[in-house]
């Protein structure tokens, strides 16, 4: 199992969602208001100064999921640049 972790800017929700149905993704953690500083996009601080904010969504997923569902992030990285996403895999060990 791997655990990923994806952040993404509130105004591509709906394709990140999309994203995940293409995956076969079911179930997740939705994190909807989350603030921090990433290294391709501006802060997302939610201040005069750094507007904004993100969301991330933490998924449980076998091998073959996690590829769909990575493959789907690049695309949508690619198509939103501007917006952001990105996501993190990190190895599963242990689920109750």
């Amino acid at each position: 199992m791997k655990s990923i972790f994806v952040v993404y800017a509130p105004a591509i929700e709906e394709k990140v969602f999309a994203a995940l149905k293409n995956s076969g993704v079911k179930k997740y953690t939705r994190f909807p208001y989350l603030q921090g500083v990433g290294g391709s996009s501006e802060p997302h601080l939610d201040t005069q100064v750094w507007p904004g904010s993100n969301s991330a969504l933490f998924i449980a997923a076998d091998e073959k999921t996690k590829d769909k569902l990575m493959a789907e992030v690049r695309a949508l990285k690619k198509e939103y640049a501007e917006e952001g996403i990105k996501a993190f895999v990190a190895p599963l060990e242990e689920e109750i």
